[in-house]
């Protein structure tokens, strides 16, 4: 059993003694300080090069030696750790009745059950620009404080959580992420990441344990590549094509109107002059264009063509009248 630690009663008062100084601790650890899975093995030695003392020995719930005489090495062994608590401590007891203790630092680690993303509140596609909250479900993990959190969207890390709580135990954890998808998030997949950080003394790297991938399906309104009006000619018997493809998700619906024409169509007739508005649709909004198709006039060879012949049949109808007048003035005219 360990006597009192750097003290003693005299006439009821209890009086402190001064530890060794750090040069002169009697006591080491080896190694100084250990990091264990739930129900793995652990040991470690604690060690004395003093040959003033009357022996050594561990004191801790699972694992203790007892008080052994005349030795100068102690062994802790645990078989199948699970004491969450335990602080194993190495005591000797020097000749002079002083008996120096060091408790061995324990970090007994848990990996986690499972690792969930969700999204709170909410179920099936999004909506672009509308706020939502991921959760990160983290079941059975300790310690606490050696939780780091982090939220991936594909590769790209988002966000980090650490904890400043203390829990030697497992807790369960829950982190939140608030997000506002765009149409550019639509088919990415979102994880979250529990990352136990045990430092140097524990696993490397550090032990992790990652979501499924949460697949996003965002829903946006309609947009055209080219949102302004278009206005276009064209002839008589000319066909043209009116583009009105939108993006958007859900696949827009398409419909169209004409100012000269009563009803709705699905096809306009490109052959008629005339203002055309597309409207693309789905559940999400709307977006119109319009198209103005102006007649063009005949022009270019037709109207050359136009001209040169007028203008032969006019030097058609001189050279007959002048043939004529000369006949009738005789030969003798000087016409």
């Amino acid at each position: 059993m360990m006597k009192g630690l750097y003290g003693f009663l005299t006439l009821g008062v209890l009086v402190f003694t001064g530890g060794p100084t750090h040069a002169s601790f009697p006591l080491e650890l080896n190694p100084p300080r250990v990091v264990v899975r739930y129900g793995d093995s652990v040991s470690v030695n604690c060690s004395t090069s003093s040959t003033d003392h009357e022996g050594m020995g561990w004191e801790a719930t699972f694992g203790g030696t007892g008080f052994e005489q005349d030795v100068n090495v102690v062994t802790w062994t645990v078989d199948n750790l699970t004491d969450w608590t335990i602080e194993p401590t190495c005591y000797i007891t020097l000749n002079d009745g002083e008996q120096p203790s060091k408790v061995l630092p324990v970090i007994l680690y848990k990996t986690p059950d499972s690792v969930f993303i969700s999204v709170l509140s909410h179920s099936g596609p999004m909506v672009e620009g509308t706020e939502y909250q991921l959760q990160c479900d983290i079941q059975n993990i300790a310690p606490l404080q050696n939780l780091v959190v982090k939220w991936y969207k594909g590769n790209e890390l988002l966000d980090n959580v650490t904890y400043s709580n203390v829990s030697k135990t497992p807790v369960d954890v829950s982190a939140t992420l608030m997000i506002s998808p765009s149409r550019h998030d639509d088919g990415a997949q979102y994880r979250c990441r529990a990352e136990l950080d045990l430092g140097p003394e524990g696993p490397q790297p550090p032990l992790i344990m990652t979501s499924e991938p949460l697949d996003f399906t965002v829903f946006y309104p309609p947009t055209f590549s080219r949102p302004e009006a278009e206005t276009l000619d064209i002839r008589v018997g000319e066909e043209i094509t009116l583009n009105c493809t939108a993006t958007g998700r859900p696949t827009p619906l398409y419909s169209w109107q004409s100012s000269h024409l009563q009803e709705a169509l699905f096809t306009p007739p490109s052959e008629v002059p005339g203002t055309y508005t597309c409207t693309a649709s789905n559940q999400i909004g709307k977006i119109s264009r319009t198209f103005t198709v102006n007649p063009k006039p005949k022009g270019g060879r037709t109207t050359l063509w136009a001209i040169i012949g007028s203008g032969l049949g006019l030097s058609f109808v001189v050279v007959i009248v002048y043939v004529v007048v000369k006949h009738r003035a005789g030969h003798n005219s000087i016409i």
